[in-house]
């Protein structure tokens, strides 16, 4: 199996993280949420979706809050507020389904093991710790490593120079739009699986599409990059 993942040239499996490994994109949005809808207004699922997979300084939460109130609102006392019950529900939450299957799989077939995050070190590094996934990573590249986040391909391609391979030797899994049009730029197969947040989107140029990583183990969708008219079971 191993000379068939060779001639196949897939050597790297590269992560994100927020909605791929853990749904951090759904609590994110329903708390915020439930701070305007406290206010008497409404946080547009289709605005919030717009910035999902990108720079979280792109969306100034509190700011579209006092606009649409017209009233000046206690930001820093917002903000604490909703991030305690954003980091309650995450810590409450469990890996996404198909992940760790995913992360075994890749060790298994001697593929390097990535991941390329828009968020910070400290948040993607801590999550991964607390659940004893932090040390199978070849590489983490974060907001705090690159000058562009995605939709720049910049993340995607720090990842590939500490993996040591080429843009047609990776596959990337990405939930978002930002997220699928770096892994396009910078050259990479990628693979769309949408979180409660994205799945009713249209995002364009993803390879394959999952509902989740468990609908395909890693194997088979290799075999599909191989063979692309196999069939998507």
């Amino acid at each position: 199996m191993r000379l068939l993942y060779t001639d196949l040239m897939i050597r790297a499996l590269i992560f994100d993280f927020d909605g791929v490994i853990l749904d951090t994109e759904t609590p994110d949005y329903q708390t915020w949420q439930d701070i305007f809808q406290s206010h008497g207004v409404v946080l547009e699922r289709s605005l919030w979706q717009s910035f999902i997979g990108g720079s979280s300084a792109v969306f100034d939460a509190p700011q579209h809050l006092e606009e649409l109130t017209g009233t000046h609102v206690d930001r820093e006392a917002i903000r604490r507020q909703r991030r305690q019950c954003y980091l309650d529900l995450i810590d409450a939450s469990a890996v996404l389904p198909g992940v760790v299957d995913y992360i075994t799989e890749s060790k298994s077939l001697g593929l390097k093991l990535g991941l390329a995050s828009s968020s910070s070190v400290d948040w993607v590094e801590g999550h991964l710790a607390r659940r004893r996934l932090l040390g199978h990573f070849d590489s983490i590249k974060t907001r705090d490593h690159v000058v562009n986040v995605k939709p720049d391909p910049e993340l995607f391609l720090a990842s590939l120079e500490q993996l040591g391979v080429r843009p047609d030797e990776a596959l990337v899994i990405e939930d978002s739009a930002n997220g699928v049009a770096a892994a396009k730029q910078a050259g990479l197969y990628c693979v769309l699986v949408p979180n409660p947040m994205t799945k009713d989107l249209h995002i364009h140029n993803a390879d394959i599409r999952l509902n989740t990583l468990s609908d395909m183990p890693l194997p088979t969708l290799l075999k599909k990059i191989l063979d692309p008219s196999a069939p998507l079971k």
